[in-house]
């Protein structure tokens, strides 16, 4: 009766009714119940559909403020019920080792034969600097996520200067592979390991380094770390997925002359491609706005790409489609004056266009909103879901041809609980 009484208050407050809510988006939401470990507070979801079963899994952080737990449950009717929640790392005995961060929140990466695998920053105190260090640590499940291996950490630097590794990607690669990318701070001459959701000192903040961790055999055993590109915003996260052939597609915010700071992509592997920009924003920003880009690619082999830019009389979200042949035009999802910092989420749809989420509504409020992108790159719809106020980082994962689940972190004063729902996508072939 407690359940029931749960979430049919979360499906009070998000007026869930209709296609998009009479709006004609395309979209129908239903809240789903999160699942929980019984912790106060709750953050930071992480969604994938494990290949086979469809399955969804979701991981997320858990805990009283104080202490946190990194935990994942497996659902097989679509998050309608879950699975106990299982516990991954962190805790009480290992208070570095776990702690909320939208942009370098963990990343949960599935693939074939029910392995799964979590990467998440540690926290890591500097005596005399303001922000703490990051180690970024890695754990494997081979039985679908009932038993988890002991944390291990990526970045081979460990015996070297305390520094940040974190705003990071991961990506299933090859038949058995995994892809780990990162924003490093080794070598930096002052490094300022900016952590927690703020920003660090922005004018004085240096460039980082994106490096690179593979595995061929999902996790077992790791190669070196390779620095694969420079010049990077240093806490706008690197995106990573899987490309039709099976390489890794990176998406992240450079940092070109003159402070602008525009997003681009690449190729993620042994020899990474030269970055290609997908759309000249050409925003001038003498800092890092803590912002990264999300990249999904379709069957066809389209990498479908949505990022925020404060460029001004261009504030807003926007979103682009790029074949070998180069990018297309870049789309408004939301625009406006009063738009602040959003931080984006996409999935490719099986009907070859995409799903966006993003956490900031046309109004400037602080909401969970929805896109619904045509096959043509067109926009099909605009939703926002009502009741998601003070909603942050929301996560995408594709069920199935109509149906598809948004998870987000949702504030409020001093404390954060998950919130799940469920889209129903009318298909679109235009």
């Amino acid at each position: 009766m407690m359940h029931f009484a749960k979430n049919f208050r979360l499906l009070t407050l998000l007026g869930l009714a209709g296609w998009g809510c009479g709006n004609g988006s395309g979209i129908r939401v239903s809240a789903l119940e999160a699942p929980s470990a019984g912790k106060s507070q709750s953050a930071d979801p992480a969604l994938a559909v494990m290949p086979g079963s469809g399955d969804l899994m979701l991981g997320w952080i858990e805990g009283d403020g104080k202490a946190w737990e990194l935990y994942t449950a497996r659902s097989t009717d679509g998050g309608g019920k879950w699975s106990s929640p299982v516990r991954v790392a962190g805790g009480a005995e290992a208070p570095e080792e776990v702690h909320p961060h939208g942009e370098s929140s963990p990343r949960l990466v599935v693939a074939p034969g029910e392995r799964v695998a979590l990467v998440w920053p540690n926290n890591v105190a500097v005596p005399g600097r303001k922000w703490p260090a990051a180690m970024l640590r890695f754990a494997r499940s081979g039985d679908g996520g009932l038993h988890w291996s002991n944390p291990i950490t990526l970045n081979d630097d460990t015996t070297g200067a305390l520094v940040s590794h974190q705003f990071h990607g991961a990506a299933w690669s090859g038949d058995s592979g995994l892809t780990v990318a990162w924003l490093d701070e080794r070598g930096v001459a002052a490094p300022l390991a900016s952590g927690s959701d703020g920003h660090a000192e922005h004018a004085a903040e240096p460039d980082a380094s994106i490096y690179l961790a593979t595995s061929s055999d999902f996790g077992r055993s790791w190669g070196p770390n390779r620095r694969a590109w420079t010049a990077a915003c240093p806490c706008c996260r690197v995106s990573l997925a899987r490309g039709r052939d099976g390489q890794a597609l990176a998406a992240w915010r450079q940092h070109f002359p003159g402070n602008v700071r525009d997003v681009v992509t690449a190729v993620a592997s042994d020899r990474s491609s030269e970055p290609k920009r997908v759309h000249p924003d050409d925003w001038a920003y003498a800092g890092c706005p803590h912002t990264g880009p999300a990249i999904d690619t379709g069957s066809d082999g389209t990498a479908h790409v949505v990022w925020y830019t404060g460029k001004e009389g261009r504030l807003g979200v926007y979103y682009a489609r790029q074949t070998p042949d180069g990018s297309g035009p870049a789309v408004d999802l939301v625009t406006g004056r009063g738009l602040g910092v959003a931080h984006p989420a996409v999935v490719a749809l099986p009907d070859g266009g995409a799903l966006a989420a993003y956490d900031v509504a046309a109004d400037g409020k602080r909401q969970i909103s929805l896109a619904r992108l045509l096959p043509s790159g067109r926009v099909g719809g605009r939703l926002v879901v009502e009741g998601s106020e003070n909603g942050k980082y929301p996560q995408l994962a594709v069920l199935n041809d109509s149906v598809a689940v948004v998870a987000w972190t949702a504030s409020s004063g001093d404390s954060q609980r998950i919130r799940v729902a469920r889209l129903e996508v009318r298909s679109v072939r235009r």
